[in-house]
Parts: C-alpha cells; sequence; structure tokens
C-alpha cells in the first residue's frame, strides 16, 4: 500500500470509500500463489487477490465483483498493518485469471462503509506474470526440489485400488482447491520460486492424462459448488473416478481453528463430496493442506482414496502427478498423528481454539496461559497409550507395493542397543519402505507411553524380490526417562521390549532385555521448572486434562507466577587488551579473547543489537543485517527467513514445507534440500538462513505447523540437523528456531507455556538435543513465548544451563524479531543473548544495555561472552569450517 496516495484521498465521513490502486498499469496476480502475505494478518484472504480501500468498511453488507464477465466470490476483511486499522477486498480471481499472460478487466460495486456511504464503483484490470522456463543451471537443484515433493507424499487410503490412475484417465477435478493449490506457508516460511507448477497446470500437461475442462469452469467462482445431474453424467461416462482437492492455508502470525472450512470441512464440502460419492464410483481426496484436519469424514463418507500432499512447493504439481498416475510410487510417512476428530487431541483442550471466538493475532496485547495437561503424552504417545480409534497413526503411509520386516536379534549394552532389519519387496513394482523401530519401557516409578520412536531408516528404491538389510545403533541416552526428582536420566529397571514396523500402530516384537537394576545415564540440574502445580493425565487419572487453568488471562499485564527459581551464571570479564581489528583473530583466531577484551561497553551494546531489517520498500526482503563499527574491519553479516528457500523478493529455490519434507522420512534426502538452499543463499549474498525450525506439533491448529517438522522429538530433530549439516556444508550459517515452545501464534508474545520439566526434557528440548547431536549450526533463535514464567529470550536456566551447558553448544544465541516487545533487553543479555533482534541502528536498545552494565544487571563479563559466541560465529562463517 503507498500510504501518501493513501492520505491524499478524501476521508469525510459522507466521502464515499474507494480502492488503492494505480488504474493506469494492471495489478499483477500470481495463480500460483493463492495466498498473498495478507494472509498471515487474517486468514479470511486465503485464495484471495487483495486490494485496500480508503476507508473503514462494513464486513457484513456484500457487494458485487465480477471479473471477466463472471460473478466471483469477494470479500471485505479487516487488517491490523503497521499500526494501522485497515479494510482490504479479497478477490477470488484464480478460476477466472488463471494461465500465463493472461489479463481480464474486474468490476467491483456495492460495498459499503461504516458512515454507510457506499463505495465508487471500481475497474481494474489485473493480469498474471508471464511463464518463466527452467533455468538450466538451476537444474540439479530443481531436481532435488521435485524428489522432496515426490517423497513428502503420503498415501493414507487406497480401497478397491482406486490408485494409481489407469494411463490414459480422463481426470474429473472437482472442488475450488483446483484453482487454490497451495505450495508453501504464509509468513516466514514462504516461498518465492523461480516458477511454479501446481496441479492443475501439471495435470493440463501431463502425457498420461487428460483433464475434463467441463468441470473447471465450475469452480471459476471460488465456491464449492454442486454440478447439475448432466456435468455429472457427462463426467462420468470420461471416468467413474472423481478427485477432490481439499486445500487449507497456513502459516506464521495465525493460529487455525476448528471453525468449518479450516480443521473440519465446511458444508459446502461436505455436501460436494456425498454428491461425488453418490454418482461415482471412486472417489480420491488429495489433502492439500498445511496442517493435518479432522478426517472422520473419510469413513463416514465412504472415501476411497486419500492422499496427503502437503504443502509441495514449486514442483508440487508435477510431484503429485507423478504420484496419482504410478509414475512414483509413494514412499511419505505421516510425521504427526492425524485424529479423527479434534477432541482426539490430547492438547485440544489446552489451547486457544478460535471457535466461536474472536481470533487472536500474534501481536494481539492479550496475555494467554497454556497448560501441558497432556505432560509426555503427546500425538502418538497419546493415541497408542490410550487406545485412541479412528484417525490415521504416526509413521503411517501405503505404497502401490507390498513389504516384509523381518528383525533380527536386539543386542543391549552399557553403550546402547543394536538391531537389524531385512526388508524385502514382495509386491509387483518397485517402491522405498520406512523400517521405524519403537521401544515399550517398563511402568515403574515413571509412567511411560506405550511406545516411543528410537530409531528409524528408509530403504533404497527396492525393485520386485528384492531385500535389503538395514543396521540400527541406538545409544542409551534415546532411550532413557527423565526422572525429575532425581534430576537424572535413567533407564529403570524392568523388562523393555523392542518393536518393529512402519508406523507407531504397525509393529511386531522384535526383541527384548532387562534390566536387573535402575541404569542412571546421566546426571544433570533440575531446570526450568514449572511456575505453578497442574494436574498431569496419567493411565491412572485419564481425565485429568480439563483445560480450567489455560487460557486468557484477563486484566494481565506480565507472565504470572514467577519461577520459584532461577539459576543464574557468572562469567569473569575477559583481560583488556589492545585494540584488534577483526582481520587480525582472522589470521589468529586465538586472538579472539583479546578482540572481545578489548572493546568498550559501548561498542559491546552495539555489536549485540541487530542494525536493521530489509521489509521496508528500499530493502530486497533480508530479516537483519550486523551492525558493523568503524575500525573493526567486521564483516557483512545478512540473514533471511528461508525453511523452504531464500526468503527474499528475488526469485530462488522453492523447496516443500518443513512437514512436507520430514514425511521423506529421510536424513539423506534433507542434506541434500539443505545444501541447494544454501548454494542458493549464499549466490544471493546471504550469510545466514533463519531455518530449520523444529519445535514440535503438539496441536495442528498452531500457525506453523507446516514450517515445523513433526510431533516426534528423535524424529523431528534428526531431519532437522541432516538439513542444517547440509545447509552449512556450503558456507552458510543455520538457525534451529525457536527455543522453545512456541507452540501456538495467538499472541505469542504474551502466550506463557506451562509444562513438567519432564516434558521439558523428554519432548520440547530434546528434539533440539537430538538435532545437536547430528549437527551443530552457528545459530540458534528462542521463542517468543514465556515457559514457567520466563519469556524463552530471558532465561539463563534454558540457555546457558540446557543447550551452552549441558548440550555444550558453542555457537550464539539470538532473539526472535521483536521479542523486546514483551521480553526485557537487559533481560536477554543476562540469560546469554548475543544478538537481539532487529533491533535499530539508534540507540534505542544499546542505552538499555549500556545502562544495565552500569547498574549491575548485566554483568559486564556476561555482555562479554555474548559478543565473543557472537563473532566467534563470524569467525566460523569466514573460515568455512561450517
Amino acid at each position: 500500500m503507498d500510504w501518501n496516495i493513501w492520505q491524499a484521498i478524501p476521508h469525510g465521513k459522507n466521502d464515499p470509500p474507494r480502492l488503492l490502486f494505480d488504474p493506469g498499469s494492471p495489478q499483477t496476480y500470481d495463480f500460483n500463489d493463492p495466498d498473498s502475505q495478507f494472509v498471515m494478518f487474517n486468514r479470511e484472504l486465503a485464495g484471495c487477490f487483495a486490494l485496500p480501500f480508503t476507508k473503514p468498511m462494513r464486513t457484513d453488507l456484500p457487494g458485487r465483483a465480477v471479473a471477466g464477465g463472471q460473478a466471483i466470490a469477494a470479500r471485505v476483511v479487516p487488517l491490523r498493518l503497521a499500526g494501522f486499522d485497515t479494510w482490504w477486498l479479497g478477490l477470488k480471481l484464480g478460476g477466472v485469471l488463471y494461465g500465463y499472460g493472461r489479463e481480464v478487466e474486474v468490476e467491483v460495486s456495492g460495498f459499503t462503509d461504516t458512515d454507510g456511504n457506499a463505495m465508487e464503483p471500481a475497474r481494474l484490470r489485473v493480469r498474471t506474470p508471464d511463464a518463466v522456463r527452467p533455468d538450466p543451471r538451476y537444474a540439479a537443484h530443481e531436481k532435488v526440489a521435485l524428489q522432496a515433493a515426490q517423497d513428502g507424499i503420503v498415501l493414507l487410503k487406497n480401497d478397491r485400488a482406486a490408485l494409481p490412475l489407469p494411463g490414459g484417465s480422463a481426470l474429473n477435478l472437482f472442488g475450488k482447491g483446483i484453482f487454490e493449490f497451495r505450495v508453501g506457508a504464509v509468513g516466514a516460511g514462504k516461498v518465492y520460486p523461480r516458477y511454479t507448477v501446481g496441479l492443475l497446470e501439471a495435470a493440463l500437461s501431463d502425457p498420461d492424462c487428460s483433464v475434463n475442462r467441463e468441470l473447471l469452469e465450475l469452480y471459476a467462482g471460488g465456491e464449492d459448488v454442486l454440478p447439475d445431474a448432466d456435468r455429472l453424467a457427462r463426467a462420468k461416462a470420461r471416468s467413474d473416478t472423481a478427485l477432490f482437492v481439499l486445500t487449507r492455508t497456513g502459516g506464521e502470525n495465525t493460529d487455525s481453528s476448528t471453525r468449518p472450512g479450516e480443521y473440519t470441512l465446511s458444508a459446502q464440502e461436505t455436501a460436494l463430496l456425498h454428491c461425488l460419492r453418490q454418482h461415482f464410483a471412486k472417489l480420491v481426496v488429495i489433502l492439500n493442506t498445511a496442517y493435518p484436519v479432522a478426517v472422520d469424514f473419510v469413513e463416514a463418507i465412504g472415501v476411497d482414496a486419500v492422499v496427503y500432499s502437503g504443502l509441495g512447493g514449486m514442483l508440487a504439481g508435477p510431484a503429485l502427478m507423478d504420484v496419482l498416475t504410478g509414475r512414483v510410487c509413494p514412499s511419505g510417512k505421516l510425521p504427526d498423528t492425524w485424529a479423527a476428530r479434534y477432541a482426539d487431541l490430547p492438547a485440544a483442550k489446552n489451547f486457544y481454539n478460535a471457535d466461536g471466538r474472536p481470533r487472536i493475532g500474534d501481536d494481539g496485547k492479550t496475555w494467554i496461559d497454556t497448560v501441558y495437561e497432556e505432560d509426555i503424552y503427546l500425538g502418538y504417545r497419546y493415541a497408542e497409550t490410550f487406545g485412541v480409534q479412528g484417525g490415521y497413526p504416526f509413521g503411517y503411509g501405503l505404497s502401490y507395493t507390498r513389504f516384509t520386516i523381518q528383525a533380527g536379534a536386539v543386542a543391549f549394552g552399557k553403550d546402547g542397543l543394536r538391531l537389524c532389519a531385512t526388508v524385502t519387496n514382495t509386491g509387483a513394482v518397485p517402491g522405498r519402505e520406512v523400517v521405524q523401530v519403537y521401544l515399550s519401557k517398563p511402568q515403574g516409578r515413571l509412567e511411560q507411553p506405550a511406545v516411543e520412536l528410537i530409531a528409524y531408516q528408509k530403504t533404497r528404491l527396492l525393485a520386485p524380490g528384492e531385500t535389503q538389510t538395514l543396521s540400527f545403533a541406538v545409544p542409551t541416552m534415546r532411550m532413557a526417562s527423565f526422572d525429575e526428582q532425581a534430576a537424572a536420566f535413567v533407564l529403570e529397571a524392568g523388562r523393555y521390549t523392542v518393536l518393529a514396523g512402519n508406523s507407531a500402530r504397525d509393529t511386531v516384537p522384535a526383541g527384548a532385555f532387562a534390566l536387573e537394576t535402575e541404569m542412571v545415564v546421566r546426571r544433570v540440574k533440575n531446570r526450568m521448572q514449572p511456575n505453578r502445580a497442574f494436574a498431569r493425565l496419567t493411565r491412572r487419572d485419564p481425565q485429568a486434562v480439563t483445560g480450567a487453568l489455560s487460557g486468557i488471562r484477563p486484566n494481565a499485564t506480565s507472565l504470572q507466577p514467577p519461577r520459584p527459581h532461577c539459576e543464574t551464571f557468572a562469567h569473569a570479564p575477559l583481560p583488556a587488551g589492545k585494540a584488534l581489528t577483526f582481520a587480525d583473530v582472522l589470521r589468529d583466531p586465538s586472538r579472539l579473547d583479546a578482540f572481545v577484551g578489548g572493546l568498550d561497553v559501548p561498542t559491546l551494546a552495539r555489536l549485540s543489537v541487530c542494525a536493521k531489517d530489509g521489509w521496508g520498500m528500499e530493502g530486497r526482503g533480508e530479516a537483519g543485517s550486523l551492525y558493523r563499527p568503524a575500525g573493526l574491519e567486521l564483516p557483512a553479516f545478512v540473514v533471511a527467513d528461508g525453511n523452504s528457500g531464500v526468503n527474499l523478493r528475488t526469485r530462488n529455490i522453492g523447496m516443500p514445507s518443513g512437514a512436507t519434507l520430514c514425511a521423506s522420512f529421510d536424513p539423506a534426502l534433507m542434506e541434500q534440500v539443505g545444501r541447494v538452499i544454501g548454494e542458493e543463499a549464499k549466490e544471493l549474498g546471504i550469510d545466514l538462513i533463519l531455518a530449520p525450525a523444529l519445535n514440535l506439533h503438539r496441536n495442528p491448529l498452531n500457525g506453523r505447523q507446516p514450517e515445523y517438522f513433526s510431533e516426534d522429538p528423535y524424529l523431528a530433530g534428526s531431519m532437522v540437523g541432516h538439513y542444517c549439516k547440509g545447509l552449512e556444508s556450503t558456507g552458510v550459517g543455520g538457525c534451529y528456531k525457536h527455543l522453545i515452545a512456541n507452540n501456538a501464534e495467538g499472541s505469542r508474545k504474551r502466550n506463557q507455556s506451562i509444562l513438567s520439566e519432564r516434558a521439558i526434557r523428554e519432548l520440547y528440548f530434546r528434539a533440539f538435543a537430538c538435532a545437536l547431536e547430528v549437527h551443530a549450526p552457528v545459530s540458534v533463535m528462542t521463542a517468543y513465548n514465556g515457559v514457567n514464567g520466563v519469556f524463552a529470550s530471558c532465561d539463563a536456566e534454558l540457555i546457558q544451563g540446557l543447550l551452552f551447558e549441558e548440550c555444550r553448544y558453542e555457537g550464539f544465541v539470538m532473539t526472535d524479531w521483536s521479542s523486546y516487545d514483551t521480553a526485557d533487553v537487559a533481560g536477554m543479555a543476562a540469560a546469554g543473548v548475543s544478538w537481539i533482534t532487529p533491533g535499530s541502528t539508534d540507540s534505542t536498545y544499546t542505552e538499555q544495555l549500556e545502562a544495565a552494565v552500569r547498574d549491575g544487571r548485566v554483568s559486564l563479563g556476561q555482555l562479554q561472552q555474548n559478543v565473543r559466541r557472537l563473532v566467534a560465529g563470524l569467525l566460523r562463517l569466514q573460515k568455512g569450517g561450517l
């Protein structure tokens, strides 16, 4: 929006509202990217081309929009941007304006402002981009993107051999999802690929299929309308299979809800599916969703086949067509448990759900408590322990072929567990299988879930009749439980059963071992303990989860209550020395301490604060850059978002979202994905990518569900670790985020996670610990939220205790952007944060640090250690020692 133009337009009580656009040139609409970044502020703009009004508008009074002579869906949506309340018009143009280099005239009229004035009718031209031909220079990169999309597709149901589609099939595609096919998240996880090929484009050019174009015009208006009887009869004559595209957006800033059309089906979607079931012999549903949705409709309606495509990146369409036609045998597995109903989720009662309540955005001034009453029973740990029926289990995924898994002998020693498994393709087509190893622990002093994932491996592509033997080595720490009373990771005495299979629910015993006495694997300190008492879910008390302690705290102004005990860490000042430059340290890294010791407090404070971001009109979309004081000869250090690519305004690679990547269960592929993103980041002059993100999937309504990888800490950590290993092999830094328990976007800077120390250590922090075991990145980013009475960015027990001391992490820690809106700047530095973002070039934040050193809230030694870690990271990047 051009605010100067907006301010020049009359805004009086009797002035009619106008749409703000340049009438002299066409607006650009990318039909392959149906969600603009504005969707991150209001989900009602999903799938819409958006333009702002000049005045506050009525959202309850309809208007009229016509594009190319056809009526299209349109709605008025309020947005708060940069401190301003604004109103936008969302237009469903996807079905009318599909294809490259096309232009239509759009007429808008009838919308009314809050003063009762009808808008001045508007005519505007909207044009799609020209086609972009693939650049041969990036062919190898895009080959990895295609494989990542293919391998992240999960076949959830396939009755009566509904898939793969026979050669020469006519595709009867139904649903507005045809024109709203999504390839990525919004917010920090958004991708800006060189080009994108969605489902419809891929289907129209597929050599093995033809598209029933008569059906496409049904959904051009952006609604899930029912076809008439004649159209249905003609479609059925072409093919007895109907394919329904169910699509959902997701991403940063806004959580999803259980409102119809989000986690659950809308009335239109339900009616259309019932209609298709009645008229077609086979019904296939494609889940092009950013998060797991309720799947009770599958059995209720009688769907034959279900394919989860997720958000597949720039080549999501071709990848999906490869699987639907059988050119690629599906090999993905669910990185999460998909519940039949929301009530089946263990965290359902302890999450702010905007179902019948106002939706709370990321910067809402509301203080919320989120109590993790489900404790250690997250995802499959809950479903498999308490016998939840329906839905699809963690690790589940079908194939077009069949496999047998034969586990070998299990051997346990003080260093861990060893076993092997032999996989044979007993079907008729080549395919890959994932062997998953679970552990069932004895129920001793510590209550245990029914099973826990301790290992997994994916086979190579096995021809029919081919066999591969996989070997597993599981360290003892991965099998240990945390005893809060003893402050130790232990294996209790008793019998341990090892199970092998291809999902959390489909396993067979592979062997067992017994411990006569308890084994203490590692002793630590009690840290990050809860700031209030709450009942935890147990086998003995399955009704303990009430949700009574969670929700909005009226009139709150801070996290309450404070943590009963918060550990502090002392750091002696570095010896003062003569002034050095970074170039001196680059030549002789042993001079790092002397370099930092020679900096005065104002310079230390200045280096601790990020200079600026590049999100304004003058920038190219970079998230931040290092302030470089004169005379220090510091290198440029520019960071950008990019879980699935390099999040700049310059087009580059577009990988699948984190959850879709994780569904591949393929660490080697993750290294390739990370390497490709790193190579493109390096080419674009980016020094560090603010990725990968690995918070656990506690509740599918969390807006950042598509960015994060899994509900299981070992799977998420190991996949993320290999991704970052590949990324940093290019000389570009990585950043694990968001430390920790960032499990909601609603009022995320004022949302307090309250959970047990055991849940922290076995689940939410363990994901980061598992990732660090694979690869330690240059940086780690703290979360916005509070944890047990302390903001994550100010939590010394988290940063210096768990991360630095227990995990021996040597990189630097940064805050998430604008964490200082609610968290204390001095508290961040005292906790061990090296880089406060996005900061500014003035003294707004540096003065706070200087004052904190003067009054003793931050010691000089602590500030020096923070800067030392940051400079060591720069040194590591410059020397390529990643």
